[in-house]
């Protein structure tokens, strides 16, 4: 955003510019463990599901072991047949958030409930 306000020499106007309409997006995405980061992989543009798919098949699924649980949100590309078979034949569990959750992280408002309060225990 350009500053509404500038300082400039008494009487004269002072003038800005900022880039416009040409903003790119970069996705980062990756696995996160109790004692570190998985499968990290970055985009060029924003993130869909063939994107989210390559990502599982090729780079998340071979960082499972058996017993791992996959926690993800209600995003719809995340809820693709071809991510959970990824996901369960490395022997890892997917779960996804339920509707409403707002995060995974430790800070979700009230971080002093345990984060399982977030799950969608359904299957």
């Amino acid at each position: 955003m350009v500053p509404r306000y500038g300082r400039g020499p008494k009487g004269k106007r002072v003038e800005g510019s900022a880039p416009h309409g040409h903003w790119l997006t970069t996705t980062f995405m990756a696995a996160l463990r109790h004692d570190r980061i998985d499968a990290p992989c970055v985009f060029d543009g924003p993130i869909n599901g063939d994107c989210f798919k390559a990502w599982t098949t090729q780079q998340l699924a071979p960082t499972l072991r058996p017993g791992d649980v996959v926690i993800m949100d209600n995003l719809g590309c995340h809820k693709s047949p071809k991510v959970r078979e990824a996901i369960e034949a490395a022997g890892a569990r997917l779960r996804h958030l339920r509707q409403g959750a707002r995060s995974v992280s430790g800070y979700a408002g009230d971080s002093s409930q345990p984060q399982a309060r977030f799950l969608d225990h359904s299957g």
